[in-house]
């Protein structure tokens, strides 16, 4: 059982235990695991406490944290880590959009900077809101007990104004720094305007790591120097980005772990994406990302997941690999994808018959076309056939007895040409492309079909008048040109067949 579940069933026991049936309906929703409001709501609820590490590892998994939050702090504008009693602050900004503000990230008085920001940056509709909302005395006030303060307002960027999101807390059992991030939500805002409040309470150095990991489930601290590194998940019990596991040789260990958990068509495309760890870096150093999409066995279930690399700011050494489930986003796209699928194969298939319509047809003529310029093509033949006495048919019997006359003629033709596709590309008008293993044997299958309409004709069944030419490769320059050979043939065939 994963720790997902176990960490799931926990809560639905405490819930239960509590007679709590609102909380119960939100740890089963879909969406609770990759919803932090939702998980520190269900926590604060239940009474569940956030533990701190022991006193002498602390400075330890403080730095490591630090940089596991600073390289997730992509998704916002900019994070500060503010003093409280000195006013001294430091920020980490990875928004060029920010960065173009021209506003100073480190400094010894944060909420005088603050003031002078205001003034500059803001939304001239907005500054009031601002100056009477965000200042030291207020910040305090609304942080204490762990709350989390949230502002929305708008920053002018290139002369546009733009919704952000700042959101300030203050460290468990600290009363002395907040952490305060800004993020874009100009998006979000312009569909709508009330947001839901962010994290309530116990918000530690891990929290605000796992806060900005989000949908991850796993994470990787790698040392590229060495291959060493540390794994992360979330604490069953506690909530928190825990150290589950240490090693000396991540890739190495990846690529024995996929013979294990992933399935097994995915294991080579897994391994060879982590084989050549120089190669790995150097795409990392430039700038891309790795983003891998695999199925995991997870409770004896395929599930789909990603594996993607984040760079650690100001820490070219290590490289964070975070592991997210993506397996409804998958599903839906493969349903999407059946259904597109189903919707062109009935565009291209003949609705009476079932064979492939003229669509189609036009369709392999373009390819075969270029692949004649290219030079590219091999041998091919194509039949053109005509249905004989359709007409006749449709006068005396009716139209359902031509439609039925028109589908036994089909299914003659794939009768003797089982491994070809039957077009049919008009009213009574059929073709059949021979390119695969019925090439080299043509002409029988060509000539037990013509036994079979002689046979027809004595029998008042479908007949067919039927033409066949072969593609020349130094003369022909389209499909067009052994059509027209077909066609021809085909003439003369139903004028001999008919005078018989």
């Amino acid at each position: 059982m994963s720790d997902v579940t176990i960490f799931r069933d926990k809560l639905l026991s405490l819930a239960k235990q509590k007679k709590l049936k609102d909380i119960e309906d939100i740890i089963k929703s879909d969406d609770f695991f990759k919803s932090l409001d939702k998980i520190c709501y269900v926590i604060s609820k239940l009474d569940m406490q956030i533990l701190e590490k022991n006193e002498v590892d602390f400075n330890y998994i403080q730095d490591i944290n630090l940089k596991i939050s600073r390289a997730l702090a992509k998704n916002y504008f900019t994070m500060y880590y503010v003093n409280m009693e000195t006013g001294e602050y430091v920020g980490y900004s990875s928004s060029d959009d920010y960065k173009s503000l021209n506003i100073q990230e480190n400094g010894h008085d944060f909420f005088n900077d603050v003031r002078h920001n205001i003034e500059k940056v803001i939304y001239p509709e907005d500054k009031e809101y601002m100056l009477n909302n965000f200042n030291k005395t207020k910040v305090i006030e609304k942080t204490k007990n762990g709350k989390a303060y949230e502002l929305v307002y708008r920053l002018v960027i290139n002369k546009v104004p733009r919704y952000v999101c700042l959101k300030a807390l203050k460290l468990t059992n600290d009363d002395t720094n907040i952490i305060i991030g800004v993020t874009n939500i100009d998006e979000q805002a312009k569909k709508e305007i009330e947001y839901k409040k962010a994290i309530q309470e116990n918000a530690t150095y891990t929290n605000i790591a796992l806060a900005l990991v989000r949908n991850y489930f796993l994470l990787y601290y790698v040392d590229m120097s060495d291959g060493s590194y540390i794994r992360y998940s979330i604490d069953t019990e506690n909530q928190t980005l825990t150290e589950t596991d240490r090693g000396s040789d991540f890739f190495a260990d990846s690529r024995k772990n996929a013979k294990i958990y992933l399935v097994e068509e995915d294991q080579e495309k897994f391994i060879n994406a982590l084989l050549n760890k120089e190669k790995l870096l150097k795409d990392i150093s430039n700038g891309k990302t790795l983003k891998l999409t695999y199925q995991q066995i997870i409770d004896n279930v395929a599930v789909y997941v990603q594996l993607t690399s984040l760079t650690m700011t100001n820490d070219s050494s290590h490289v964070l690999f975070a592991v997210s489930n993506i397996d409804d986003q998958m599903r839906k796209e493969q349903e999407y994808s059946e259904k597109l699928n189903a919707e062109k194969i009935i565009a291209r298939t003949d609705g009476l018959t079932g064979k492939l319509n003229k669509y189609s047809y036009n369709e392999l003529e373009r390819k075969i076309n270029k692949n004649i310029e290219n030079g590219t093509l091999d041998d091919f033949s194509i039949i053109v056939c005509d249905l004989n006495n359709l007409k006749l048919v449709n006068d005396t019997l009716g139209h359902e007895a031509g439609d039925e006359y028109i589908k036994d003629g089909a299914n003659l033709l794939q009768k003797h040409f089982k491994n070809s596709s039957v077009f049919r590309i008009g009213g009574d008008e059929f073709a059949i492309i021979i390119d695969n293993s019925e090439f080299y044997i043509r002409d029988f299958l060509l000539e037990r079909l013509n036994k079979e309409n002689h046979q027809n004709k004595k029998l008042g069944r479908v007949t067919l008048a039927i033409g066949m030419s072969d593609f020349d490769k130094k003369t022909d320059t389209s499909l067009a040109q052994v059509f027209k050979r077909a066609d021809d043939k085909m003439y003369q065939y139903k004028k001999e067949f008919k005078g018989e």
